[in-house]
């Protein structure tokens, strides 16, 4: 274990396990058996489970016991719910330590290889920590049980895994978790205008939060005159303005099931890559990295994700008249020590068509 410290690197291996799921009909596959070294917040343990195509599987129970047996954070705990009309397995956090309701022995996985067979069993993860009912990836069923890879639970559960592919160990690190219940900072949201001819239009923001800096001052929402450059003039003031601006402190449904892990040296790169994918001018997008870069690119790594559909829920626009396209991007991001695995998160482009309407804004996760 001496030199474990120095070979870690992310890790896109492992896996875990719970109740039994009814075989699909797809080709078999061969289970070899394995016992894996774990460290679970410094603490060593062997965790039987199968190599499957090269990854390991665990069982999701003795995942939940090996959380509560070792992991710092009670925050990780987890109990498992299985819904037998869905065929849904449910990973609930915020319940204690895992008692296992079958107490059984120590489960081994023996020496002989298995068939293994796709699960057709759907694992969910609760919103404690704005998990939205993403599923934690394929399992397989060997001998009746189903069996996932480790490094999704953890990722789920906000938790981050290394592998030190020298010494065959995977490490298990609590990360500090995001608190739901803490507000949230929205940072420069700010909405571009786009008509199609000269126009006035009235943009409103329904938003349960407090407004820290609106520039210009929102006064029961901003009336403007619009161009199709995006120059707008305020009606309240006279004066010219290139977007509207906001900040405010609320809540946010934070999602960090799906994302992207980058260094923070290539944060640069990654934005004007991604952002010009999603759909955003040269113009926008750099003003969104000249905004975000210095938060962002001295750090060893960043986990981003873009909230989307969580952020939209919380901060409503009501524009008149109603534009015909509109791309309101929010980014939410958490600075690491380390890489930790995450989903990648899938982006749709963006048509502008009509009245367009852009926004951009973010936030930091601590």
């Amino acid at each position: 274990m001496k030199g474990f410290a120095l070979c870690m690197a992310a890790v896109f291996l492992m896996g875990n396990t719970v109740y039994a799921a009814e075989k699909t009909e797809i080709k078999e596959k061969t289970a070899i058996p394995v016992h894996q070294t774990v460290v679970w917040d410094g603490t060593e343990t062997k965790m039987p489970g199968y190599n499957i195509d090269g990854y390991t599987y665990f069982r999701l129970r003795d995942v939940a016991k090996m959380v509560s047996a070792y992991t710092a954070d009670e925050k990780s705990y987890f109990d498992l719910d299985y819904q037998k009309e869905t065929n849904t397995i449910s990973i609930v956090t915020g319940k204690g330590k895992y008692m296992d309701p079958a107490r059984e022995k120590v489960f081994d996985v023996g020496t002989e290889e298995k068939k293994a067979f796709l699960a057709d069993t759907t694992v969910v993860v609760d919103r404690l920590r704005g998990l939205t009912d993403k599923g934690i990836g394929e399992g397989y069923v060997i001998d009746g049980y189903n069996f996932y890879k480790l490094g999704r639970i953890v990722g789920a559960l906000g938790m981050q895994m290394n592998w030190c592919k020298e010494e065959n160990v995977v490490e298990i690190v609590s990360l500090p978790k995001w608190d739901p219940n803490e507000p949230v900072v929205y940072r420069k949201p700010v909405i571009y205008l786009y008509p199609e001819k000269t126009m006035d239009v009235s943009v409103k923001l329904d938003y349960a939060g407090d407004l820290t800096v609106t520039y210009p001052t929102y006064q029961d929402g901003w009336q403007v005159t619009a161009q199709p450059d995006g120059t707008l003039t305020n009606h309240a003031d006279g004066l010219e303005y290139s977007y509207l601006f906001w900040e405010g402190n609320g809540q946010l449904d934070v999602d960090f099931s799906e994302g992207f892990v980058i260094k923070g040296e290539d944060t640069a790169a990654f934005l004007q890559k991604t952002l010009s994918d999603m759909g955003l001018t040269p113009k926008e997008y750099n003003d969104f990295i000249v905004y975000w870069l210095p938060y962002m690119q001295d750090n060893a790594y960043n986990l981003i994700s873009f909230q989307q559909e969580n952020y939209t829920q919380q901060a409503k626009l009501d524009i008149q008249p109603a534009p015909d396209s509109v791309l309101r991007v929010f980014m939410a991001f958490r600075p690491l020590e380390k890489p930790v695995e995450v989903t990648p998160q899938k982006l749709q482009p963006f048509e502008r068509n009509g009245f367009t309407v852009v926004e951009w804004g973010g936030t930091e996760v601590k």
